[in-house]
């Protein structure tokens, strides 16, 4: 089929686009020259527009540019990318960091790393690339992994069914691959619930099975001290690859992944997406340094954000809608897709952004509207949206 009829014949699917006249983190933006509360930003902490992070990157752009146009291995790895990188280490009390331009970078780079070592081939003494090799995947990982994993071409790729440990037993049970890597998200973004790390992590053990955490929605937020999923479930000693995120809960841009410095210096040569891509801008690093230092000394943003998400979660229940999940992102299940377009469209009414997610970013049948609080929403405003969702909801019979 030639693209353009492809293209014309899946119009139906494509979403509106707005235009964003002002901090599309905010928590009140300018949409089409109309001022509406913001309920979709991956914000959590409400960073995005604190003045010390926009003076740490204003900071930097005058020393160094609105670009490095480099690599990381040439001439694009400034003091501030050394230093982002120290820090992302002490946040997370490991011994390394490597801070990627994004989550699905790090995620193609450490997954193809992991499954076929680019270099192994250089040094016919180890046998580490010339292993069978299997990936078990959750049927919900984000569309970086499943994209990561086929970029990685294992010998087998396995998906089991969402959170289920007792279908992932079974295939790694039934698996004869020697190098076994477990991929899954830490905390799922549409259905707001947790993997079950603690069994995944046994499993593991069980099968000699390497495991790999996604956990770009849960870090900043979760655990005692904003590590994550693997924090707040007590393992992790457990897990051997954990990806995280700047561009949601810390409000800046770029991802990370962790381990001893051996490892990670075998990630900037082994990582094509580090390799042959240029850094981020410095004054990205220079922010995120200060989203960290902020999470750190302010914790009442993660228990504020908890107990925003907690008050809209609670009150959608109570008039009868279908809630999933738990935590900091709050999903309106409504699932009939027309119903859920015309929900988030009379949001928009209301003055409220909040877009539906349909397919194919769910399976069919599953529309929702996700809503993601910060901790900057008010009283008032977190009112209004659950003053709007209660009309709505009457109104199309949700």
């Amino acid at each position: 089929m030639p693209i353009r009829e492809l293209a014309e014949a899946v119009m139906g699917i494509y979403p509106v686009i707005n235009t964003v006249a002002s901090s599309p983190a905010a928590e009140e933006i300018s949409v089409g020259g109309k001022m509406m509360l913001q309920f979709c930003s991956c914000s959590y902490l409400g960073l995005t527009n604190h003045p010390v992070l926009k003076t740490a990157a204003k900071d930097a752009i005058d020393r160094y540019g609105v670009g490095t146009t480099s690599s990381g291995i040439i001439s694009g790895y400034t003091d501030v990318h050394r230093a982002v990188e120290r820090e992302i280490a002490k946040f997370m009390g490991s011994e390394s960091a490597i801070f990627f331009n994004s989550v699905t970078l790090t995620n193609q780079g450490l997954i193809t790393t992991v499954v076929k070592p680019p270099l192994a081939a250089l040094f016919p003494g180890i046998n580490s690339g010339s292993e069978s090799t299997a990936v078990f995947s959750d049927m919900e990982n984000h569309a970086s992994l499943f994209d990561a994993v086929k970029l990685a071409r294992p010998d087998k790729t396995n998906y089991y069914h969402h959170c289920n440990v007792n279908h992932l037993d079974d295939l790694l049970k039934r698996s004869t691959a020697k190098r076994k890597l477990i991929v899954t998200d830490g905390y799922f973004s549409m259905a707001a619930d947790l993997a079950p790390l603690p069994e995944i992590v046994a499993l593991a053990e069980k099968y000699g099975a390497l495991l790999m955490v996604d956990d770009a929605h849960g870090s900043g937020v979760l655990g005692k001290n904003g590590r994550g999923s693997a924090e707040l479930l007590g393992v992790e000693d457990g897990i051997h690859f954990l990806v995280g995120s700047f561009s949601k809960g810390f409000g800046v841009r770029g991802g990370f992944t962790i381990g001893d410095e051996i490892f990670i210096k075998y990630l900037r040569v082994s990582s094509r997406g580090y390799m042959f891509s240029a850094t981020l801008p410095p004054s990205i690093p220079a922010a995120a340094i200060k989203a960290m230092e902020i999470a750190e000394q302010e914790p009442w943003r993660r228990e504020q954000v908890l107990k925003n998400a907690a008050f809209i979660r609670g009150e959608l229940k109570m008039r009868g809608f279908r809630v999933p999940g738990d935590y900091h992102i709050v999903p309106w299940l409504i699932g009939d897709e027309e119903k859920a377009q015309a929900v988030a469209q009379g949001l928009e009414d209301h003055g409220i952004l909040a877009p539906c997610a349909r397919y194919p970013a769910v399976p069919k049948g599953k529309a929702l509207i996700r809503f993601m609080p910060t901790a900057n929403h008010t009283e008032a405003q977190l009112g209004k949206l659950v003053e709007a969702c209660d009309e709505l909801g009457k109104k199309f019979a949700v």
